[in-house]
């Protein structure tokens, strides 16, 4: 079921209508303002540029876990069909 949460950027509100977990929701923002104000303190860009440079980090982050998970998945497929063992 669709829920309204209210969720807080970087000193910003948005309101999102999810069916996610409101806390989990809420995690999301925390870890997205915490790289904003990370990349801003380190760089001192505007606060667009800092969203932007966050947004490119985090697809970097997914772009890297999906190909381990495609190369994992590929390794594994690969592989010669092991016999069970057995015990006695």
């Amino acid at each position: 079921m669709m829920k309204d949460v209210t969720i807080e950027i970087a000193g910003h509100e948005y309101m999102l209508r999810t069916d996610e977990d409101p806390e989990y929701v809420k995690q999301l923002a925390d870890m997205v303002t915490a790289k904003m104000l990370e990349i801003k303190r380190d760089t001192s860009v505007s606060a667009l540029d800092s969203a932007t440079m966050t947004a490119l980090d985090f697809a970097d982050r997914y772009m890297k876990e999906s190909l381990k998970k495609k190369s994992s998945s590929k390794k594994q497929s690969a592989q010669p069909a092991q016999e069970p063992t057995t015990l006695f």
